[in-house]
């Protein structure tokens, strides 16, 4: 998956130490040969098909850019690299929001984090998700983990959790605009398509998933529930079920999320402008419209490899580039390029770039 896939993450107890689930088993829990062996059959199930998924995503690719004409493709590629720094500072931009969202979601609190541990650990958090199979999951628990000494692991934990509310929600902010401007696009161009409707959906979906994450976390007692089933755990679990309930404002983290997308809906413009496409809020609208329909349905595909090209390839007449399917295809493309360029950068910072630790940042 990559930073807009919309299954939110499983939220994870992690102590400032270490990852709590390592080695810690309630007698209760304790698997039997059979269940082991069940268990067994089932990861391998999920690799396969996942690998199934990833190599179904790779044949789409070949697919769309072999009926856009290869040659095309790779020209429109080419003729796109002067604009590339432009729509990897706007990829940062759109990563940012999420550091900055998180940090409104914690509170006060979040003073003491310093700002090399914010910026280290959302570009780390950024690597995992757009280059991982375990996508913004993964990704979240990086973060949670750089941020857990200085917050605790549960609450690191819990305001992760809070986060992909907002970032759920944010993304239906921004599916409404871009719904109304394809229909609007349609009824200039006099045509027809389910593109609009699929990006309404797209909001609903993920309206009802940010909703329910926050009217789960307010009522439920997930942590409760693993500490009963973890000794170890118990009063983390307690701490996760508290900081989910902490009355820290959601509107500013909401706000954030917005801009996010906005930045992101800019940058789709300005990739538009790169394959030959025209500048203007509509068309920028429409093509983060597209944008958003390929990832929600992409979600299952590691990295949507794959589903993005093709979601661009089927709406091309959309963006009026009904004529020339390889500037189409060369959007996705392009932001998948510059999502890995700005991913390159988050792996070299997690590699070289040693964040203080509580002590030393003191």
């Amino acid at each position: 998956m990559t930073r807009d896939a919309s299954l939110p993450s499983v939220p994870v107890l992690l102590p400032a130490s270490r990852h709590p689930m390592k080695g810690l088993e309630a007698p209760e829990s304790r698997m039997t040969t059979d269940d082991a062996k069940q268990t067994d059959r089932w990861a391998w199930a999920k690799r396969a098909a996942r690998l199934a998924l990833f190599a179904f995503g790779l044949a789409a690719i070949v697919y769309v850019v072999n009926d856009a004409g290869p040659a095309h493709v790779w020209a429109t590629l080419v003729g796109a690299g002067v604009f590339v720094p432009l729509i990897v500072l706007l990829e940062g931009a759109f990563m940012s929001m999420d550091v900055l969202s998180l940090r409104s979601l914690i509170g006060a609190p979040a003073r003491d984090v310093p700002l090399s541990v914010w910026v280290r650990s959302g570009l780390m958090a950024y690597a995992i998700m757009v280059l991982f199979p375990g996508g913004r999951a993964a990704g979240e628990v990086v973060r949670a983990t750089q941020l857990a000494p200085y917050t605790g692991g549960a609450k690191a934990a819990a305001y992760g959790t809070r986060l992909q509310a907002a970032t759920m929600l944010g993304n239906t902010i921004i599916s409404v605009p871009a719904a109304l401007a394809c229909f609007w696009a349609q009824a200039q161009a006099g045509t027809s398509s389910a593109l609009p409707w699929l990006v309404l959906g797209n909001g609903l979906v993920t309206a009802a998933i940010g909703g329910g994450i926050l009217f789960v976390s307010r009522r439920s007692k997930v942590g409760g529930w693993i500490g009963q089933k973890f000794s170890a755990l118990a009063s983390h679990g307690a701490s996760f079920d508290e900081a989910l309930r902490d009355e820290t404002p959601f509107a500013p983290a909401l706000l954030f999320s917005a801009l996010g997308r906005a930045c992101q809906t800019l940058q789709y413009g300005i990739i538009l402008v790169a394959v030959g496409g025209s500048l203007g809020l509509v068309s920028a609208l429409v093509s983060q419209g597209i944008h958003l329909v390929g990832a929600g349905a992409g979600d299952l595909v590691p990295n949507q490899a794959g589903i993005t090209e093709g979601a661009y390839w089927m709406f091309a007449e959309a963006l009026g580039l009904s004529a020339d399917p390889a500037a189409a295809v060369g959007i996705a493309l392009i932001a998948r390029f510059c999502q890995y360029i700005l991913a390159g950068i988050g792996l070299v910072a997690g590699a070289v770039w040693r964040a203080p630790t509580p002590a030393s940042a003191s």
